[in-house]
């Protein structure tokens, strides 16, 4: 941001924007980047341009690298500072699957079993939101899906009530947006159908229900994103 010029009234405490506003700013702006490929797999990261292009200082782009690089996004290099994480490999990503299928059927059948009222409610809610998305072909028109699909899948770890479990499965979703942006905008149709399909089940308290409806969309996710990985390897 610029300095006021000589003379000019200085903004008040409450006018200028906080540290955690710009660093706020910085993670959604260099997240896009990074999930249109503005900032390719492997590319390293300029702080000081960034920080330029951004006209803030570089103490809100490192904090906005640090979270990303908790998403998995971006990764730190000794002596080379940040890099944007390269797209997982066909047999990565078949590990990040393998770890769904342990757990995330289990997560939802434990939900279907010990979900409130209220936050039954809230998985109904979340499907409603996706429906109501506009899924582009480009991050900035895809970022509500992006959000609403990874909050859909921590809300029913949540709802397991294992706290262990839903630390395990956070973060993992990223990766999968980055790989789904190569689809067509209807794969994300089926995404939501399948959705539906887990919520209505644990709505209903059916935990063999739920865990299968589960496993049936992960089937169709690998099935929908080990081809692009094996055209990107």
């Amino acid at each position: 941001m610029k300095n006021a010029g000589k003379g000019s009234r200085s903004p008040s405490h409450a006018q200028r924007p906080s540290r955690q506003i710009l660093t706020d700013g910085a993670y959604e702006t260099i997240k896009e980047l990074v999930m249109d490929n503005q900032l390719e797999p492997g590319e390293r990261i300029n702080i000081e341009e960034l920080a330029r292009q951004l006209e803030i200082s570089t103490t809100p782009v490192r904090e906005a690298l640090a979270r990303l690089e908790s998403d998995g996004l971006v990764r730190k290099r000794a002596l080379t500072g940040y890099a944007v994480a390269p797209l997982l490999d066909l047999a990565s990503l078949g590990h990040l699957f393998e770890i769904r299928h342990l757990l995330e059927p289990h997560a939802a059948g434990k939900a279907a079993k010990l979900a409130t009222d209220t936050e039954l409610a809230n998985l109904r809610e979340m499907v409603d939101l996706m429906r109501a998305d506009d899924i582009g072909d480009a991050y900035g028109h895809y970022r509500a899906f992006a959000a609403h699909d990874t909050e859909f899948h921590a809300l029913i770890a949540r709802y397991s009530g294992n706290p262990v479990l839903e630390q395990t499965l956070a973060g993992l979703h990223f990766q999968w947006h980055l790989y789904r942006l190569r689809f067509e905008p209807e794969v994300g149709l089926d995404t939501i159908a399948e959705h539906a399909s887990i919520a209505t089940a644990i709505v209903q308290r059916d935990a063999v229900a739920a865990a299968e409806a589960m496993r049936e969309h992960l089937r169709q996710s690998e099935k929908r994103l080990l081809p692009v990985a094996q055209r990107s390897s």
